[in-house]
């Protein structure tokens, strides 16, 4: 079957596909989504188990200070008219072994404050700390501003160390080394600082300094929030712009081809039906169809579209990515409760659990080998996110929802059998909610659901290479001299998605959405002027 062309058609429906196809929709293009799951929205997601709405993906939403991107691409498409956010109480939580829970509250000024009262000792590194964490927001935030035209090279190439010194000096430092530098070797108030760095990375010791303060920052300046009805409600807003434009989105149907014209560039692509992923079984017809369009959006890893694409481009398009190390994957574990987790002594939104084996902030990187064995002493590190604490608008019933979360490994899991994976997954479960009731005692009695997912669970539904939640490690040198970009070695094809320019994250996913309509924005209109110009020399001759 074949139907009409389109102007665009978006591979995927996280967010950073979504994005893309939303803000090229604006532009009066007609827009095509295809997704292989039975909703959009890919880690931005809802559903539903047992009466109990479990959100996959969001714990907190950052980007929404004055020198963060985000602002202008949630403005330009009115998402607060479409959706609300809500904000979170407190940044987080860190439940230390041997030590009473510390709280790191929201606010620049307000953190700045609860870790001078914490550790006075290190009054001269934390002051040092926030002020580079603005700093390198500030050098990013007006660089990539910048109207870089050719004169402002000419200007500001010679100057660029000194104009933006920090981007520069914090470019090719890791965390550890920072904190290192500011703290020594005290490891407490490191936990205490960056209790989340799995939010970004495994390992401190290798994750971007500069990506760090990036992020980090953030949160202190703009706050987090949580989507109030879950992340779903931003998926569905950004497909509801779309469809209001006049495009179409569907569902259970995946991509086989990417299909290209004589000169190699774009021209569409052949989908086919396929039920719920996780399905043993494919449907008995699977309804083959092609759709058409000059402009894709990828909102997949590449591996995943080069495997769409004729085998002699395969080689070219992947060529940027050979060798990128992945971001970590994560393991997730969903309770419903039938109690509000405050009455077990659960006081914040995110709560940072660092086990007694972990003395040194450098062993982040150990947690995710603990699910190489079966459980036994030593338990890893992880977030329990108590949902209760914020009105959500789901759940309302006398159900509470909270997740446990933290950082896993593909190689856990990936070889074993069926029979081998669910036995040593169950295994699992079991040992994270006892140790769980062991933090919050009384509070395993009253959990009755629970569902975990590894990152074997987030290689199936997220269809990323060994599960990388975030896409590719945002590891130092963060501004490398080929950096990743949207564009790709396939005319009219752009990366959307967490794999693209600006990482991983709902908010970096955004953000190179964001990138991949802007620059497909630019090669539309040198491809409109090269045609005029080709049909003006024809009207010459």
């Amino acid at each position: 079957m074949t139907h009409p062309h389109y102007d665009a058609i978006v591979i995927g429906s996280g967010l950073g596909g979504l994005t893309a196809g939303a803000l090229y929709a604006q532009q009066g293009k007609r827009v095509l989504v295809i997704e292989r799951h039975d909703k959009f929205g890919g880690a931005a997601t809802v559903y539903n188990r047992k009466h109990l709405n479990i959100e996959v993906g969001l714990h907190e939403l950052c980007g929404f200070g004055h020198l963060d991107l985000l602002p202008q691409v949630w403005h330009q498409l009115k998402l607060d008219d479409r959706v609300e956010r809500l904000p979170v109480p407190t940044f987080f939580a860190v439940k230390k072994s041997g030590g009473p829970q510390q709280v790191m509250p929201e606010g620049w000024n307000e953190a700045k404050a609860a870790a001078l009262r914490l550790f006075p000792q290190h009054k001269r590194g934390i002051l040092r700390y926030f002020q580079i964490l603005h700093e390198v927001r500030s050098n990013i935030f007006h660089f990539v501003n910048a109207n870089k035209t050719r004169w402002w090279w000419l200007r500001n190439g010679p100057i660029m160390p000194l104009k933006f010194r920090a981007m520069f000096k914090y470019n090719k430092m890791t965390v550890s080394q920072l904190f290192d530098d500011l703290f020594g070797n005290d490891e407490d108030i490191k936990f205490y600082l960056a209790a989340n760095i799995g939010y970004y990375s495994d390992r401190p010791q290798e994750l971007s300094a500069l990506f760090y303060a990036i992020a980090q920052g953030s949160y202190h300046e703009g706050g987090g929030y949580y989507i109030k009805g879950g992340s779903q409600q931003l998926s569905d807003a950004l497909v509801d712009i779309i469809k209001e434009n006049g495009g179409e989105a569907l569902i259970r149907r995946t991509v086989t081809d990417i299909l290209l014209d004589a000169q190699g560039q774009v021209k569409g692509v052949t989908h086919e039906k396929n039920l719920t992923i996780g399905k043993r079984r494919d449907p008995k017809d699977k309804l083959p169809r092609s759709d058409f369009a000059p402009l894709i959006f990828g909102n997949a890893a590449p591996n995943i579209l080069q495997a769409m694409l004729p085998d002699s481009k395969q080689a070219a398009f992947m060529q940027p990515y050979e060798g990128r190390p992945l971001s970590p994957a994560l393991w997730v574990l969903f309770v419903g409760m039938d109690r509000d987790p405050r009455e077990f002594g659960v006081t914040d939104y995110a709560t940072f659990v660092v086990p007694e084996h972990c003395r040194n902030f450098n062993d982040y990187a150990n947690f995710k080998t603990a699910f190489a064995e079966m459980p036994g002493k030593d338990m890893p590190g992880y977030v329990f996110t108590d949902y209760s604490k914020l009105d959500t608008g789901m759940n309302e019933k006398g159900r509470h929802f909270a997740v446990l979360c933290g950082i896993d490994d593909m190689n856990n899991w990936e070889s074993l059998s069926e029979e081998d994976y669910y036995s040593k997954k169950d295994a699992w479960e079991k040992a994270l909610l006892k140790d769980l009731d062991r933090q919050f005692p009384g509070l395993g009695q009253h959990i009755v659901f629970h569902e975990m997912g590894t990152a074997r669970t987030m290689n199936e539904y997220l269809n990323t290479p060994m599960g990388a939640t975030y896409g590719f490690a945002q590891n130092a040198p963060f501004i490398q001299s080929k950096p990743p970009t949207t564009r790709t070695a396939i005319p009219g094809l752009f990366l959307a998605s967490a794999f693209g320019s600006h990482g991983g994250g709902f908010v970096g996913a955004i953000l190179s959405g964001a990138n991949a309509a802007k620059q497909a924005k630019k090669w539309d209109a040198r491809q409109a002027e090269d045609g005029s110009t080709s049909l003006g020399a024809a009207q010459t001759i």
